[in-house]
C-alpha cells in the first residue's frame, strides 16, 4: 500500500461516523488533550468551544482547559484556571470572555471564581461569591447580570441563597428561594424570568419550582411538577414553554425516563411523551435548526424530541459504553459537540464527537 493510500485509509476511518440511524450521525473527532468529566464546556463568539476544569482520569480536579477548533476538529490546550474545580459553572459574557463560578475542589465547595480572556488565553481572577457553593446554575439575563442560584454549601447542605453578578465583576446578594436546592435546573424566559426546577433538597428530590422575577427581584413559588426529579435537564422552547427530561427521583434505579412541558402563559406543568431510556447526569438538550430538540448523555442512546407531536425517537446509539458528566454544545453551524464524561464503567474519557443533525 503506498503512503498516499494509507494517508486516505487513515482519514476516512477518523472522519466516518460512529453510528448513524434516521436522526443523524454521531462523528468521531480528535481527543481532548485530556481526559475529564464534570467540566464545563463554553461557545466563544469566534466559533471555538473553551473546555475547562473537570475531574481528570485520577480522579483528581483538573486545572486546565483548552480549546476546539471546529475547522480543524481538533483541541489545543489553553491557559490553565487559578483554581482546580469540577462542577463548575460557565457562562459567556456579553464582552466576549467567560465567567467561571464556584464548582468543587480540593477543600470542597468554592467561592472563588475566575474570567477567561480569549484575547490572551488566560484565566484572570474576578469578585468572590458571597456564599460558596458547586451544584448551582449560572443564567445571563436580558440585561447582563449573571443570577448564580442555590448548590450546595460547604457542608454539603443545599442553599437557598442566590447572587447577582454584574458588569463591575462583583457579586451581591439576591433574593431567597422558597427552598433549598442543588442540581436543579434555571432556564431563562421572556420578561427578564427564570425558571428553577426540581434538584435535591434536604429530604430528597425536590418536585417544586419557582420563578425568579429580575423587575422585583423576587423568587415565586410555582405548581409542583408532575415529577420529582434532580439532576435533570431543561431547554426553552418556542413561545415561552420549558422542556424537562430525564434525571433522578431518589429511588433506587439510576434514573427516569419522564418528560415534561412548563406552560409560562398557563404556569403550570403538563406531562408529555417519555423518553425511550431513562436519561441522568445528562447536559442541556439542544434545540436544533428543525425544531428539533436532541438529547444526549446518560444512557445508550441519544433521542430527538418532537415538539409538534410531544414524543422522543431514537437518534443514534452509543457503539459501546454510554457516558454520564458529558457537555453538549452546539457549535455555529448547527452541529454540536459532545466532548468527555465518565463512561460505564466510571472512567474518564478524552474522546469527543460531532453530531452532525
Amino acid at each position: 500500500m503506498s503512503s498516499v493510500d494509507l494517508f486516505l485509509l487513515l482519514f476516512l476511518l477518523w472522519a466516518v461516523p460512529v453510528l448513524g440511524a434516521p436522526g443523524g450521525q454521531f462523528v468521531r473527532v480528535g481527543a481532548m488533550t485530556s481526559a475529564r468529566a464534570k467540566h464545563s464546556a463554553t461557545l466563544l463568539y469566534n466559533g471555538t468551544v473553551l473546555i475547562a476544569g473537570g475531574v481528570g482520569s485520577n480522579g483528581n480536579f483538573l486545572s486546565s482547559a483548552e480549546l476546539y477548533d471546529p475547522s480543524t476538529r481538533k483541541f489545543t490546550a489553553t491557559g490553565s484556571m487559578i483554581q482546580a474545580r469540577a462542577g463548575h459553572s460557565s457562562v459567556r459574557l456579553i464582552n466576549g470572555s467567560v465567567l467561571i463560578i464556584g464548582g468543587s475542589g480540593s477543600t470542597g465547595a468554592l467561592d472563588l471564581c475566575e474570567i477567561y480572556d480569549p484575547a490572551s488565553g488566560k484565566f484572570l481572577p474576578t469578585g468572590s461569591l458571597h456564599t460558596r457553593r458547586a451544584g448551582a446554575t449560572a443564567t445571563r439575563l436580558q440585561d447582563n447580570r449573571i443570577l448564580v442560584v442555590g448548590g450546595f454549601g460547604s457542608d454539603g447542605q443545599s442553599l437557598a441563597t442566590a447572587e447577582l453578578y454584574d458588569r463591575n465583576g462583583k457579586f451581591s446578594v439576591a433574593a431567597t428561594m422558597a427552598t433549598p436546592r442543588s442540581f436543579h435546573t434555571a432556564t431563562l424566559l421572556p420578561y427578564e424570568c427564570v425558571l428553577i426546577t426540581g434538584g435535591m433538597g434536604a429530604m430528597g428530590a425536590l418536585n417544586s419550582a419557582e420563578l425568579y422575577t429580575a423587575e422585583l427581584n423576587r423568587f415565586l413559588t410555582l405548581p409542583t411538577m408532575s415529577a420529582a426529579r434532580y439532576r435533570h435537564a431543561a431547554v426553552s422552547l418556542a413561545e415561552g414553554s420549558v422542556l424537562l427530561i430525564g434525571g433522578a427521583n431518589g429511588d433506587k434505579q439510576p434514573g427516569i425516563a419522564t418528560a415534561e412541558i412548563f406552560d409560562l402563559a398557563k404556569k403550570k406543568f403538563l406531562a408529555v411523551g417519555s423518553m425511550l431510556q431513562p436519561h441522568f447526569d445528562l447536559p442541556y438538550p439542544v434545540v436544533l435548526s428543525s425544531g428539533k430538540v436532541f438529547v444526549v448523555g446518560g444512557a445508550r442512546i441519544s433521542e430527538l424530541y418532537d415538539p409538534a407531536n410531544g414524543t422522543f425517537a431514537a437518534a443514534t446509539k452509543w457503539a459501546d459504553r454510554f457516558p454520564e458528566y458529558q457537555t453538549a454544545t452546539q457549535l455555529s453551524d448547527g452541529d454540536v459537540l459532545v466532548t468527555g464524561g465518565s463512561d460505564s464503567r466510571k472512567q474518564q474519557t478524552a474522546q469527543a464527537y460531532i453530531y452532525v443533525p
